[in-house]
């Protein structure tokens, strides 16, 4: 995906069927020195659950998609640690 704009804390992405989607940025953080990009889509579209929180690589100028399956996981298990620093 490619980020086509950023006003604020709004990103429009494009999707491979040249659609766009608006998300908010949610946090940037930090894991093996790359950042991610924790966005939220800004409404539900066709019944999507409005929770769901999307995690992109910042890559130069560009969010991709995270392909690789170790790193997506050292994603998640940073986040669930963040979570649960924030509960004590």
């Amino acid at each position: 995906m490619e980020m086509e704009e950023a006003r604020e804390d709004i990103v429009t992405l494009v999707d491979e069927d040249g659609k766009e989607h608006e998300f908010a940025v949610v946090d940037i953080i930090e894991v093996d020195n790359k950042e991610y990009a924790l966005l939220m889509p800004t409404e539900g579209e066709d019944g999507e659950d409005d929770e769901e929180v999307l995690v992109l690589r910042f890559e130069e100028d560009s969010l991709v998609m995270i392909e690789d399956e170790a790193e997506f996981n050292k994603v998640v298990q940073y986040l669930e640690e963040l979570g649960e620093q924030e509960e004590e």
